[in-house]
């Protein structure tokens, strides 16, 4: 993942008074696009794993898979290892996904 994009996602997700509005331009270019797709997914990944769903994690080809299963199904996201760091950096998803 590019520097930029790893810090705009890293901001988003830690800073809460981090504006979007504020660092339109930034954010704007496919660089800041990329970084707020990464952090929405990251986040609707965590709010999974905080609902209490179970989980499983496999490391394969270079990239992680996260498993959730959901009561009439499940849902697989894919990572990269960055993305995956990132995912853990919240304490209830270490927790729920086993990595403490």
């Amino acid at each position: 993942m590019a520097g930029f994009v790893e810090l705009a996602v890293r901001r988003m997700r830690e800073d809460r008074g981090f504006s979007r509005n504020r660092h339109f331009l930034a954010l704007s270019s496919p660089e800041g696009r990329r970084a707020v797709r990464i952090a929405r997914h990251l986040r609707s990944i965590e709010s999974d794993l905080e609902a209490g769903w179970p989980a499983r994690v496999e490391a394969r080809d270079g990239r992680v898979r996260v498993s959730v299963d959901y009561r009439g199904g499940n849902r697989e996201a894919w990572l990269s290892p960055a993305e995956y760091r990132m995912l853990l950096s919240n304490p209830i998803v270490r927790a729920a996904l086993g990595e403490e």
